[in-house]
């Protein structure tokens, strides 16, 4: 195992890899020697901060370079903002859950639904049922974008040889065969998806930020910079918050560390992973391209063997990270049917159904920027910007043993405040863009 630690006690023994996969305990009785043998499983730090970084960056560092063109300078702010903010929303999540665990002895152990119990231990039955919604809509949102955007990366590297085939069969063909992988239960079972995700988004992005590199060099022209309305740039807000709206996994990762408390480390190691990915590409974009960069700015990059490298590894990425992603809001559809943990069949039927949804909406907006705006500006808002300092809030006092300074709490009520008013604006806009302004024909559409 990587990073293999090994610690003894007078009681017992324990091997503990990485990613935290086993520890062997050994008790002796009074009258011979007795070895109980338990495996233990969880997530180390490092483990959860690849799986943190590897769910969100993806998606996201595609189609901010578009984001930031249509929000101006002022994007590049907004982008670095947005980062700290929800780094900040992260932490204070996962300081959530440890309250929770402190005070009911009863959630320290495996629980599916660790974000609607902070919910509902901070705010009551409604907040839980709210919070349970939100994820379900958001995780689904992201998955089905995930899988659009792999379908016309698939497009793009095979159009030239295969090119009766377009992005919405594609689409078909990738949901159909990552039916199988859904079944497992947790993050837990496929901790190689965290080091699968993570290494091959960096990789792809060091690879179209050199490619963004040579076409600044190569290109003579004066890239053109319009001045967009509210319209495109509330638009371009939802799609900021979507790149870093992994909230909605933050509590369902930390439940499966072993030491939970250092879930709000990773928070901040993962963040600042993705900023490192983030920053080039979206000012690179932005500079280099300007007006004519595509949603999806692999598409305005120039042919060559590094982006289709690049595309490559994406593509691996968006499949790892949607394995990551729609695993929460699976347990948390199971535990709403009071489905058993152990793999049974009707696991299998609950995420097979999931994942034919999932299509007939893919099929049904075969946009993914659309999907991406709608997302981020509602759902992965409130989870991301607004519950989390509010649970905070409700859950950290604790009669006179606690206090919250003024100046934390001014800043939270701002990102509440911010949140519900940007969130609202851009909600509105990607539904305006969906169905009127810009409507995309769904895929079994007949002309």
């Amino acid at each position: 195992m990587i990073g293999e630690e090994m610690s003894y006690n007078n009681n017992y023994g324990a091997i503990v890899g990485s990613f935290g996969l086993k520890s062997i305990h050994y008790n002796n009785s009074e009258q011979g020697v007795k070895k109980n043998v338990e495996k233990v499983k969880g997530l180390s730090l490092f483990s959860a901060t690849l799986f943190i970084a590897g769910e969100m960056a993806g998606s996201g560092v595609l189609a901010l370079p578009r984001a930031i063109v249509n929000t101006g300078c002022i994007g590049i702010v907004l982008l670095i903002v947005f980062s700290i903010n929800a780094a900040y929303g992260g932490v204070k999540l996962g300081h959530c859950w440890n309250i929770v665990e402190e005070r009911y002895p009863e959630h320290r152990e495996e629980t599916r639904n660790p974000y609607s119990i902070i919910a509902l231990k901070a705010v009551g039955k409604f907040g839980s049922s709210l919070v349970s919604h939100c994820i379900r809509f958001t995780l689904f949102g992201a998955g089905t974008v995930y899988l659009l955007l792999a379908s016309q990366m698939i497009q793009s590297l095979t159009g030239h040889v295969l090119p009766s085939i377009n992005s919405c069969s594609y689409f078909v063909v990738i949901a159909v065969c990552i039916i199988l992988p859904m079944w497992l239960s947790s993050p837990k079972e496929f901790s190689l998806v965290g080091w699968g995700a993570i290494l091959s988004t960096i990789v792809a992005c060091v690879l179209f930020t050199i490619q963004i590199g040579v076409d600044a060099n190569k290109s003579l022209r004066t890239v053109k910079h319009d001045v967009h309305g509210f319209h495109d740039f509330f638009l371009s807000f939802g799609t900021l918050l979507f790149a870093f709206g992994g909230a909605s996994t933050f509590p369902t990762i930390q439940n499966d560390m072993l030491n939970k408390k250092q879930f709000p480390t990773s928070v901040t190691i993962a963040f600042i992973l993705i900023m490192f990915l983030y920053v080039p590409i979206t000012i690179g974009g932005f500079f280099v391209y300007g007006e004519e960069v595509d949603s999806n700015i692999t598409l305005s990059l120039s042919k060559s063997l590094l982006v289709d490298l690049g595309n490559i590894l994406m593509i691996i990425h968006l499949v790892f990270a949607f394995l990551i992603v729609m695993n929460p809001v699976c347990q948390d559809v199971e535990e709403a049917f009071d489905i058993p943990k152990c793999f049974n069949w009707k696991r299998c039927a609950i995420r097979t159904a999931i994942v034919l949804l999932m299509i007939l909406v893919g099929e049904s907006i075969p946009q993914f920027g659309k999907v991406l705006s709608l997302v981020g500006g509602s759902t992965i808002t409130l989870l991301t910007f607004v519950f989390p300092p509010l649970f905070y809030m409700k859950l950290y006092p604790d009669c006179e043993r606690r206090h919250i300074p003024l100046y934390e709490r001014v800043y939270m009520w701002e990102l509440i405040i911010i949140g519900i008013v940007g969130g609202c604006a851009s909600t509105f806009s990607a539904i305006n863009d969906i169905f009127t302004d810009s409507f995309t024909r769904p895929c079994y559409w007949i002309k």
